[in-house]
């Protein structure tokens, strides 16, 4: 007999077990999100009190495109680093995220550092997200997504904010990878992908090793040869869309892969097999970085991994080691897929990076390896469970909470290292014996932090070994200007000019000399020499201009500014100072028309405002000169002459009282210009007259 009337009882209890179950698994998620992100946060948290650092000045600091908005379109069609960047890069997407850092932060690095961990606690997501959708594995998932939020390497690209490629191009291949996996169920997922990948490209160049990926995955999930090997119909989307980028790319660097003259870094002229064979001995070091992360470098050199031109015993058991690697990967990918995945996924993501294909400008980095690193993440997540599966569940247990521990705690002191410039050069000078190179560099971070006897003290080390290198005598001779030390200057200036006779720094420097002696037309010439032997340069350009002023060529002066600001539109300094040129030649619209961009940049400059009303002063618009020189005064009242004009300004109006009041201000700041005086005792002699009103 069929009790029919305990049926809802029954459905509302498998309803309820269902639901149950559903709820413990969205707890259990999450948890596991909430561990993910909590470790990332605390193993990252002392990265926040980083400064700029190395390429973050070039790249944020100096750079002015991306300090406004509306310059974002301009750099999808620029390299990098800048207009002139021969170094190859072109990141569009990266430069537009720094575009929106500096539109919330400013020059506030903090931001800049938030913005790197948030990106790198999503891709530990979505690792942890993909792990679980192939191998249906909470451990190894959480365990992989957990190692590779903390592993010591990529300190450099998340402490360091010019890791940001790495993690942006990393973040849309991960997303691209993820809507792959959904296209089974909706094409429009796949578009999806296809259009994220795009992304990953404009972040980085290296988002072309997705299709490797793809090819891989495919390679490691299909039951034969014949549907591992045959050519995916969808990877032929990610191929076609690669096409347009590689176009625009070539078109903006000029080059296919990287400009040669950024080549002579490393494998200039350099066969294939030299290149091989160095990079058997690369390929150890990032084997021996991954698996013991004791001793890392910011810089990696032939010191560290010397340059092989034939094959030696270390080479070829490097070579046997690489290839035993991958033919393993190969053999299991039948028995243990997700093995064989773990070990080729490596060599897959480093490919482009590898400099066997073509010369990438650098040796090796921890930065390129952030993705790729996600193999020896998920070799250790395996071998743990495999104890776990052999019934050494407590050894298993115990092993990943130490690595787990131990990466951290590692990880946090590593981060110290990219905090400034100069922990960064320390760092580096720890492990690597080439004392010239990093003397110098640590000396220009210190001259950056106005250490200026530090500075001193590292580049007279490095003329005392290399004074060729990189004219750090026309440098030091920089700091003994700034310093008066004119006489200590000139003979390192001399030096610098008969070791390089191009040198700009050289010719600039004998410039600010001539300057200091107030021979502005010799301090002009060596500066407009200092120009013709440099790559575009916008303070260049400035100073020269500066020096043509000061010399009464103001038509030159006005070119040279004019090219300042060609370089770089957001120049404000170089927008007042062609307006004070202008001013000088009674040119009042032109320097209007001017300072009405300036003001459309910055619109809290004390500068600009009263060089606006200098300009109305003359042009006898009183009542408008009046009121830009009063807003001036009320953004900065230490500017002397500002007081002074707007005294004019009263005189003309017939206010001689306040004229008064405002000429004994300019004569309080600036006690030297003797006229005030005379000017002041002259209002005393002034008849009274009707004011003149101004409109409200």
């Amino acid at each position: 007999m069929k009790l029919k009337f305990l049926q809802p009882l029954v459905d509302a209890i498998n309803f309820n077990q269902q639901n149950s179950v559903s709820s413990k698994k969205n707890n259990q998620n999450i948890l596991i999100i909430l561990v993910i992100v909590l470790t990332g946060l605390v193993c990252f948290s002392n990265s926040l009190l980083g400064e700029f650092i190395s390429d973050d000045h070039s790249l944020i600091v100096e750079k002015y495109n991306i300090k406004s908005l509306s310059f974002i379109p301009d750099l999808f069609f620029e390299p990098y680093f800048n207009k002139n960047d021969k170094a190859g890069g072109y990141r569009p997407i990266t430069n537009v995220s720094y575009a929106l850092n500096y539109a919330v932060n400013g020059l506030d690095p903090y931001g800049y550092h938030l913005v790197n961990i948030i990106l790198h606690i999503i891709n530990c997501l979505l690792i942890y997200w993909l792990c679980n959708f192939y191998c249906k594995n909470i451990f190894i998932s959480l365990f992989t997504s957990l190692l590779f939020a903390i592993h010591p390497v990529h300190s450099e690209a998340v402490a360091a904010i010019y890791g940001r490629p790495e993690l942006l191009c990393t973040f849309f291949i991960l997303i691209a990878w993820m809507f792959y996996t959904k296209s089974i169920e909706n094409k429009y997922f796949y578009i999806l992908s296809l259009i994220t990948y795009f992304l990953s490209l404009f972040s980085k160049e290296n988002g072309i090793i997705f299709i490797g990926i793809l090819f891989l995955v495919q390679f490691c999930t299909e039951s034969t040869w014949i549907k591992r090997l045959k050519p995916n119909s969808k990877l032929i989307g990610y191929i076609l869309i690669t096409i347009p980028f590689l176009i625009l790319r070539s078109y903006v660097v000029k080059a296919i892969g990287v400009p040669t003259s950024e080549q002579a870094q490393f494998f200039a002229g350099d066969s294939i097999f030299t290149r091989i064979y160095t990079m058997s001995l690369g390929y150890l070091m990032y084997f021996k970085i991954l698996i013991w992360p004791k001793d890392l470098l910011t810089i990696y050199t032939y010191t560290t991994i010397p340059k092989q031109t034939s094959l030696s015993l270390s080479v070829i058991l490097a070579l046997l080691i690489i290839f035993t690697i991958i033919l393993i990967g190969i053999w299991q990918v039948n028995k243990r897929p997700l093995l064989a995945f773990s070990l080729l996924f490596f060599f897959i993501v480093t490919s482009v990076i590898s400099n066997i294909v073509f010369p990438i400008g650098i040796l090796i980095a921890e930065r390129v390896i952030y993705l790729a690193s996600l193999s020896i993440c998920l070799l250790f997540a395996i071998t743990l469970y495999w104890f776990y599966q052999l019934g050494w569940k407590k050894l298993s247990i115990i092993l990943s909470i130490f690595i787990l521990l131990l990466s951290s705690v590692r990880t946090y002191f590593r981060n110290q290292d990219f905090l400034t410039d100069i922990s960064v050069l320390n760092s580096a000078a720890k492990y690597d014996n080439k004392l010239v190179f990093h003397r110098f560099f640590l000396g220009l971070a210190y001259q950056r932090k106005g250490d200026l006897a530090k500075a001193e003290e590292c580049f007279k080390a490095v003329i005392a070994s290399d004074p060729s290198y990189l004219s750090v005598c026309g440098i030091l001779a920089t700091i003994f200007i700034d310093q008066g030390r004119i006489e200590e200057a000139l003979p390192l200036i001399n030096q610098e000019l008969s070791l390089v006779p191009d040198s700009v720094i050289g010719h600039v420097t004998m410039g600010r000399v001539y300057n200091l002696k107030q021979d502005y037309k010799k301090a002009s010439e060596f500066f407009l020499l200092a120009i013709k032997y440099s790559a575009p340069d916008p303070g260049l350009e400035y100073e020269t201009a500066l020096m043509l002023e000061k010399a009464e060529d103001f038509e030159q002066a006005a070119i040279r500014m004019k090219k300042a600001i060609e370089l770089n539109p957001t120049f404000i300094d170089a927008l007042i100072g062609l307006a004070n040129i202008l001013h000088k030649q009674n040119r009042y619209d032109e320097a209007i028309s001017v300072l009405d961009k300036a003001l459309s940049l910055d619109s809290k400059n004390a500068e600009i405002y009263s060089l606006y009303g200098a300009n109305l002063l003359f042009q006898n618009k009183l009542c408008e000169a009046k009121d830009f020189l009063i807003k001036s005064i009320s953004l900065n009242n230490n500017l002397a002459q500002t007081h002074y004009n707007l005294g004019l300004v009263y005189i003309e109006m017939n206010l001689f009282s306040q004229a008064r009041y405002e000429l004994l201000l300019a004569l309080q700041l600036n006690p030297l210009q003797k006229n005030l005086k005379e000017e002041i005792a002259s209002l005393n002699k002034k008849i009274p007259a009707k004011a003149v009103e101004c409109p409200k």
